[in-house]
Parts: C-alpha cells; structure tokens; sequence
C-alpha cells in the first residue's frame, strides 16, 4: 500500500509525545531542583482512526491522490496537489478543523456528505461529496475488492517525504471495481491493479481500504513552547500548564509518584482527551523518559527508551515504537548530544528495513522560561 509522509497529518487529531527534562543542581544540594519541566524532543502525534480510504490519482492534472477517514460522524478528506505534494484537509467538524490549523496543517471547514449504500450480494460502497478551496465540485464513489481482512493487516512502508509516518492497519482490502472520483468534469477511474490481483477470486483496483488504522508522525518543522506554570514541588496532583506559539495550550499532571518513578498523565479538556502519558526518573540530571504513551480513544501507541533517555548528557539510547500491542513496528538508536542550552538528537531507525535510511535529526533549545523545538 503507498502514502506519504504528510498523510497521517490530514487525517488525524493533533498530538504530540515527549521527553522531560530540567536544569542540572550541585550534587551537593538537597534543595529541590527548580525549572524541571516537560520538553518535547520532537514533534510526534498519533491518531487511531476507525475507517480510511485512498485513491491514487495518477491521470488527473491537479491531484496525485484523494483520502478521507471517518471517525463516528467526522469526515475528513485529503486532497494531495501535484507536483507541489502540498495537502489541503476539508472537515465537517470545526473542532478537528481548529486543531489541524493551531498545529499548523492546511485545514477548511466544509460542507461534506456522506452515504454508504448496500446492495444484495455486493460490498457497500462509500460515497463523499464536497467542494474543494477552488469551489471544483468533487464526488468520490469507493467500493472494496473484498471485505477487510488480516491479509492486509500491517505496517505499511513509507515511500517518501521527510521524517517518519508510522501506520499500521489492524484489518485491510483495496478498492473495487466502479472506484472513482470526479473532480469538476474530470473522471478518475481507479485502474485494476494487476501487481497483486488473484482473478478471478480477488480482482483489486488501485485504492486502499483500512480498517481501524494508527498513524503515528514524526515531522520536520519548529515549535515554541512557553511554561505558564508549574508545580511547587513533584508530587502527585502536581500540574504544569504550557502553551504553544500556535495558541495550544497543554496541562500535565504528576497521576503518581513511587520514590523517584513520576507518572504524568495530560489532563483531558472540554475540546480534548488526555492524550499523553509519561512514564519518568527524577535524577541529579533532571526527568529522565522511560516512556510516552500517546492516546487516541482506547488506542495507544507507545514510545520507549533503554536506558532512560537523558537530554542533560551526551549519550546514546534505544528506542522502540509499539502501537496497541504490535511491538517494536520501528526501533534503533538515537543519539544525544548537548551543546549549551541546545541537545541535538539524531534518530536511526534499524528496523525495518525501509526506515533504515530515514535519519531524523531534532534540536532542542532548552531555557528558564520554555523551550524550542527544530525537527529536520
């Protein structure tokens, strides 16, 4: 199955996972260390999302390819441009809308309807209507070769872009016969796709189906982060409030504290679920990250250090990605090296092959008021 880099940012809801870190005491003191706080050493988010189409649109002039993921009674579509690869992600919810903006993805509020329709003895076929930013109107009618099974269950590669897109399918088919997209006048069939057709039991046209899929990122591009507030002291019930230049603002709590174990759990809000839990060691050097766990709904994907990941010392730790139980989708190293006020942290994936050459590189700019992430 293809997709690009970017396409977990149309289709999900933005969140981030992170590591902590604080300003290294004297060994000699016993007062309590001061300007510990949660950093982010990278931008990650995660999103589970309950059904998800694509087509590839390799015939028409203005788009290479069309998406869209449903999430109970949200619709988003994807509309991918060529050769630009720029992606404009319309929402039926203006809720989902905000968040894709305040976390810097191209997002428009739109009108979109949506039917499935039921035939005896054929597969329901998923039809969208809307109007994309040049008021084109566009009509989209996917049907599945074969309903979604664990033969298309999976991680899926990632064929290009910068920085990592971790998607992994719980249950999969393709498109069908009669999948296409209308783009203004412009008709879109979805061709048969002869590669991995099996006729005349499974006849695939070029589109994929996935049902109940975790995408996972982590991209390249700059964040701010300011520490509005923070706890007196690292016990449990203990909060921190930052806020983002994009105007997001996050509040994380310390849910418990075992001797120098910390667990810091985000705080859901009227507009958004917890969405981030943080398994830390409080040391001389700061919070050292033994884990992050990133929530969609019920669904989790996890981020895991070994040793702890220390962002106050030059050193080198392994990590492993899991999403809802599948272990180890992507591992390798990432070193970290400290430079002043800044850690530079370079990621190598060792497995699987296709991440092997996907080096991604974050700086960190850490000062008493916040701090400053560059992903490249």
């Amino acid at each position: 199955m293809r997709t690009d880099q970017r396409n977990g940012l149309a289709l999900i809801l933005i969140l981030f996972a992170c590591a902590l870190v604080g300003h290294k005491t004297s060994a000699q003191s016993s007062q309590p260390q001061k300007n510990l706080f949660p950093v982010v050493p990278a931008i990650m988010e995660y999103e589970y999302v309950p059904h998800y189409f694509m087509q590839w649109l390799d015939d028409d002039p203005q788009y290479s390819r069309i998406e869209a993921a449903i999430t109970d009674s949200v619709y988003t579509l994807t509309l991918t441009e060529k050769p630009s690869a720029r992606r404009i992600n319309y929402c039926n919810s203006e809720a989902k809308a905000s968040a894709l903006t305040r976390a810097g993805v191209e997002a428009r509020l739109t009108k979109i309807d949506y039917q499935a329709t039921n035939r005896l003895g054929q597969l329901p076929a998923h039809e969208f209507s809307f109007s994309d930013e040049r008021g084109q109107k566009i009509h989209w009618r996917f049907t599945l070769a074969a309903p979604a099974s664990e033969r298309g269950a999976g991680l899926t590669p990632q064929e290009g872009g910068a920085g990592w897109l971790v998607i992994y399918r719980d249950l999969g088919s393709t498109a069908g016969e009669g999948t296409s997209a209308q783009i203004a006048s412009r008709v879109n069939e979805a061709p048969a796709w002869t590669e991995i057709a099996a006729p005349p039991y499974f006849v695939p046209y070029r589109g994929v189906y996935a049902e109940g899929i975790g995408i996972g990122v982590m991209t390249p591009g700059e964040e701010n982060w300011r520490v509005t507030s923070s706890p007196k002291e690292l016990i449990e019930g203990g909060e921190w409030i930052i806020a983002s230049n994009r105007g997001r603002e996050r509040r994380l709590r310390i849910s418990s504290r075992k001797g120098d174990e910390i667990v810091i759990d985000e705080v859901a809000s009227p507009s958004r679920g917890g969405l981030l839990s943080l398994q830390a060691r409080r040391t001389a050097d700061g919070l050292l990250l033994r884990s992050v766990a990133m929530k969609s709904g019920k669904k989790t994907m996890r981020l895991a250090f070994t040793p702890d990941l220390n962002l106050a010392v030059t050193s080198s730790v392994a990590f492993q990605i899991d999403q809802n139980g599948h272990n180890k989708i992507i591992h390798g190293t990432v070193s970290v090296e400290k430079k002043g006020e800044a850690v530079e942290l370079r990621w190598q994936p060792k497995s699987p092959d296709w991440a092997r050459p996907r080096v991604l590189n974050t700086t960190v700019t850490i000062t008493a008021a916040g701090y400053r992430i560059e992903a490249r």
